[in-house]
């Protein structure tokens, strides 16, 4: 995307609030007749005092006064308007980009880290927003008061305003050449910091894991690494700014050297009055300092347009919807689904298929098993059931209907997920629970709680449902936080449940909780799940062994031991290395 392009997306988002960019026009062309009008006031009084002439003082005062109260009303109105208009781009962008967000494909989220989106969030939407307020304004107002000024200066000795208005163009050479380095330079620095925002987020995320292996030196350092690219990055920034600064202030003071020589000179010659050379300096003010500040203004603006180019990046990215959908409503009725020699591969490796040719049906009230080693696919079927990924060749089907003929919010509806790594929200347990049904009431909370064994300790806490939760469920135990998201998955009432076994780091008590919680929630639905541990499975209808995405078995718990293949072995060996209750309970 280049700069045009970039530009142009945000003046259409600019355009809706053209009102407010009339009222800032006005404001700036009231600026310019103000600061305009002080020259004229000073050349006119001095004039007089100069010739002794008794003019009306009174006027001049009163004039003057005026002036200022305008001057003070005229600059309040344009900083507000320039504030508002500010965040109100930032908070469109803001909107725009989480309605965005939500409605990507789970592919992006593979292939992104969450610590880039929220640096775009942050960063790059705040320096848009101060973009789109103040520094556009500014790049529109200074040409138009050094060209108003050259006018004026024109009617008081254009030999000069000549000489001023073609050395204050070079500022604006000197803006286009720096300003083309400043936005390479922040292209690259938004990125760095963008990384470190991931790489911040990762520590804070695995504070636990960090202190017990003793990775606190180690990350510090890597941390180091990132900010000192970071502080390279921004010393190459604060260069180019002192290179446009110092250019910018070399080429102001010399015309402004230059004219007052010459100034004093026609002076003496008396090519002109005192009271028009001062008019003179004070409108070298108006036509040097905006060429002296728009080579900033305009690095200023590319480190924007930087900035909305990685925000507009994301807004490009094709989503799965195209609306964020209301919440659904479980099915009302649900015979089988059917997956029918469905294979897959993801796009950045299309040469290895993640699933072959596989082929099973699970009919209303089945418990259908996925069992094997680490990489054979079971969780990418599950992404493939939830409409995430596209099968590469074969189709699904739910009740004789292709899955692909149904909208996205209609085939999810059918499932209910419990992942084995429980994904809360920040808020109250209230909150987390109804997240599965909106719709849901107090009464419908409790009994899904009490479903979920998590009643009771729910009720212990101080606040009891309106318990905080903290950040991913942090206060709560691990046990406690499964029992929560099977909660939300009761209170949802889908046909299908698709269960990643959620027992396999709990310890011996919260195991049995929630195991009898997800029993009490298989007991009325279709469920499929991946079990790592073959023990909680041997009542499954239909046991499918997985290996390099292909089924290489399948069948119920006594037919695939009676094969003695490859779920025979992976039973003898858990077998071998599970521990007596007694000793587990012993030991802990």
């Amino acid at each position: 995307m280049d700069n045009n392009s970039t530009f142009r997306q945000l003046i259409t988002r600019m355009m809706k609030y053209w009102k407010m960019y009339v009222v800032l026009l006005i404001t700036t062309i009231i600026g310019i007749v103000s600061d305009l009008s002080i020259a004229w006031i000073l050349s006119v009084a001095i004039n007089f005092a100069v010739d002794i002439n008794n003019a009306n003082w009174t006027f001049f005062i009163y004039a003057g006064l005026g002036l200022l109260l305008i001057i003070g009303i005229n600059s309040y109105l344009d900083t507000y308007v320039k504030a508002k208009v500010s965040l109100n781009v930032r908070n469109d962008l803001r909107m725009e980009l989480s309605h965005h967000i939500l409605r990507l494909p789970q592919s992006y989220y593979d292939k992104h880290h969450t610590g880039d989106i929220l640096a775009r969030f942050t960063n790059d939407i705040n320096s848009v927003g101060e973009a789109c307020g103040t520094t556009i304004m500014g790049l529109i107002k200074n040409p138009l008061l050094s060209l108003a000024a050259f006018i004026y200066l024109l009617t008081i000795h254009w030999q000069l305003a000549l000489i001023c208005i073609t050395l204050g163009s070079l500022m604006l050479v000197s803006g286009k050449v720096f300003g083309k380095l400043m936005r390479n330079t922040s292209d690259r620095l938004q990125h760095k910091v963008g990384s470190s925002v991931q790489f911040l987020q990762d520590i804070c995320n695995s504070s636990m894991v960090i202190k017990t292996f003793g990775l606190e030196k180690k990350l510090f350092e890597k941390y180091r690494e990132k900010s000192n690219e970071i502080v390279s990055l921004e010393r190459s920034q604060g260069i180019i700014f002192g290179a446009t600064a110092s250019s910018s202030f070399i080429i102001g003071n010399l015309t402004f050297l230059l004219s007052v020589f010459m100034g004093s000179y026609l002076i003496a010659t008396g090519s002109v009055g005192i009271g028009e050379m001062i008019a003179f300096v004070q409108l070298m003010n108006y036509l040097v300092t905006p060429f002296m500040g728009l080579p900033a203004l305009w690095a200023g603006m590319q480190q924007a347009l930087g900035g909305a180019q990685r925000v507009f990046d994301v807004l490009s990215e094709p989503t799965e919807k195209a609306q964020v959908p209301s919440e659904g409503r479980s099915p009302s009725s649900f015979k089988y689904l059917r997956c029918s020699n469905i294979s897959f591969s993801y796009p950045e490796v299309k040469e290895r298929n993640i699933l072959n040719e596989v082929t099973f049906t699970a009919h209303s009230g089945q418990l259908i098993a996925v069992v094997g080693a680490s990489g054979g696919g079971k969780s990418t079927l599950f992404k493939l059931l939830l409409g995430f990924y596209q099968p590469t060749k074969g189709n699904i089907q739910i009740n004789d209907v292709d899955i692909n003929e149904m909208s996205l919010r209609e085939l999810r509806d059918y499932f209910a997920l419990v992942p084995q790594e429980t994904q809360l929200f920040t808020g109250t347990i209230r909150e987390n629970i109804a997240y599965g049904n909106n719709s849901a009431t107090d009464d419908d909370i409790i009994a899904a709680a009490k479903q979920a064994n998590a009643y009771e300790f729910i009720i212990q806490l101080s606040e009891g449902f309106d318990t905080q939760i903290g950040e991913r469920g942090s206060r709560l135990s691990g046990g406690q936080r499964q029992r929560i998201s099977i909660a939300r998955a009761i209170i949802r009432n889908a046909p299908i449940l698709l269960l990643d076994e959620a027992t396999a780091a709990l310890d011996n008590e919260s195991e049995w909780l929630v195991q009898d919680a997800i029993a009490k929630l298989m007991s009325d639905k279709t469920t499929i799940v991946i079990a790592h541990r073959l023990s909680t499975i041997q009542n499954a209808d239909q046991i499918l062994v997985m290996e390099s995405g292909c089924i290489v078995e399948r069948g119920n718990h006594e037919e695939l031991l009676a094969l003695q293949g490859r779920y025979y072995s992976l039973y003898e060996k858990q077998l071998k290395n599970e521990l007596p209750v007694e000793y587990e309970r012993t030991v802990l």
